[in-house]
């Protein structure tokens, strides 16, 4: 009998217990203060011109030529090279409220995606985005392009996914190899898809945990709520198209974490890490290799990584709630700028309160008499398959949709007025310290406010983003109303 190739199983000794232990230091740094915590959120989008069409990477008119007028306007330090490309740029902008570090990379596709934050309130991400979105107004004037930053869960002008070419990124070019043999829907994600994200700070482990298992019992219903792809491969969809996607791109960095509801420490989720092939590797100095067949745990054995190496090992895994010391969201479409803020302000009250899953269970108590106590995996993926079965209709958790729904802007909605999310209400230490999206009371806290009160007047009206993403489609004459 022969046996196992040694290196694929972690030995805890070595340049791999280094490892993981220099990962959970990592993960450690992300503590904040109470008082410290801030929140971030990225906006993909598609670029799509006045004819209907799909702006390309290459070309006159082209994603790149836009890239190149953007960084005409910035510094040499902030403009970012990739494999000898211009690809993206780093910077920053001053806000009313106060300064927020801007992120702008693309996608596979070219989908353009702006990172704003980390900030104390979103309103200035809002105004950062917003800043940014006026910046490619301009350099499409200048370079005579007429087209839209459209945000939409998958790309409403494509009918297969082939027809859009890569950006010149070989990290895309060895996913794209690899994922396509791993799942159905791998060049549909790669190439099509589009997102919102949240990122939330924690205070400790402890509380990493708490976020990391509400994010995850709550985002079959963030990615229903938040659905915003109207149209799948030119046909109107059924619904929740971007998750069905994420089901058929790879089972192994997908999907939810194993011991996610039960209380996942750093550890546990760097081991789960480290059980992943990572396609690709991205070295100090900056040069991308094929990883082949090998596990992360392999790279982790073979010598101490630097930080930067560490972090492209955490970059290549896609669950649904992601760990990069800070809790990453990963559930939502892409969203108009206004709604990707109201959808920051939402998650950011009701993440941030210690005591969300306690308010939950009393509000829906003749649903959960015995609170989420047994709820595990399986019933978070049923969940998920009855939304994207039966929309407002379905049942999560043996509830209507519908009563956590409600329940949910109650809680997001109460925080927010009293500024008191972060602390936990109803705890024995009354504390002033405020939830970071109402750290400033007067027009940070009105802005939350107004976000929660625009969600909660589309959702009592049994309406989703996709509604109004395909009426604006079809007002921007990108797509007929027949397809939708």
């Amino acid at each position: 009998m022969s046996m196992p190739d040694a290196t694929c199983i972690p030995t805890f000794t070595g340049s791999f217990r280094q490892n993981l232990d220099a990962l959970i230091e990592l993960f450690e740094r992300g503590d904040k203060d109470p008082a410290g915590k801030k929140i971030g959120f990225e906006l993909e989008r598609i670029l799509i011109d006045d004819s209907g069409a799909v702006v390309p990477f290459s070309g006159e008119r082209g994603v790149s030529a836009l890239i190149h007028e953007l960084a005409a306007h910035h510094a040499a330090d902030e403009q970012i090279m990739i494999d000898g490309h211009l690809l993206g740029l780093a910077y920053s902008i001053e806000t009313d409220l106060e300064e927020v570090e801007v992120n702008v990379s693309l996608e596979p596709a070219a989908q353009i995606e702006v990172s704003a934050g980390p900030a104390h309130s979103v309103k200035a991400l809002y105004d950062a985005v917003r800043s940014f979105d006026a910046e490619v107004n301009a350099a499409c004037a200048a370079i005579g392009l007429q087209a839209h930053l459209v945000p939409v869960g998958y790309n409403p002008v494509v009918t297969d996914p082939l027809e859009l070419e890569l950006i010149p990124k070989d990290r895309y070019r060895d996913m794209d190899a690899y994922l396509s043999r791993r799942g159905r829907y791998a060049r549909d994600m790669m190439r099509c898809t589009a997102s919102t994200q949240v990122s939330l700070d924690y205070e400790s482990e402890e509380d990493a945990q708490r976020i990391y298992r509400m994010a995850t019992l709550l985002g079959p219903l963030l990615s229903f709520l938040f659905d915003n792809a109207p149209v799948f491969r030119g046909k109107a969809t059924p619904g929740m198209a971007r998750s069905r996607i994420w089901h058929h791109v790879d089972v192994d960095r997908c999907g939810i974490v194993p011991g996610a509801l039960e209380g996942l420490t750093f550890e546990d989720y760097i081991l789960w890490v480290s059980g992943v092939k990572p396609i690709l590797f991205t070295d100090a100095q900056h040069a991308t290799t094929s990883t082949g067949d090998r596990y992360t745990r392999d790279l982790m054995s073979e010598r101490p990584l630097e930080r930067s190496e560490l972090m492209h090992l955490l970059s290549m895994v896609f669950p649904n709630v992601r760990l990069k010391g800070f809790v990453e969201l990963r559930e939502m479409d892409a969203l108009p700028p206004r709604l990707a803020a109201a959808c920051t302000s939402f998650t950011g009250a009701l993440f941030y309160d210690k005591c969300l899953e306690d308010k939950l269970v009393g509000l829906l108590s003749s649903y959960l008499p015995h609170g989420f106590e047994g709820i595990d995996e399986n019933d978070a993926v049923l969940a998920r398959i009855h939304l994207e079965e039966q929309g407002w209709n379905a049942k999560v958790y043996g509830m209507p949709a519908t009563a956590m729904v409600d329940a949910l802007i109650e809680i997001a909605r109460s925080n927010v007025e009293c500024g008191c999310g972060c602390t936990g209400i109803g705890s024995d230490k009354p504390s002033s310290v405020k939830v970071p999206v109402v750290r400033e009371t007067g027009t940070a806290r009105a802005f939350d406010l107004e976000g929660i009160e625009m969600l909660a007047d589309m959702w009592g009206a049994r309406r989703l983003p996709r509604d109004e993403g395909a009426a604006k489609l079809k007002q921007l004459g990108i797509i007929e109303a027949s397809a939708v």
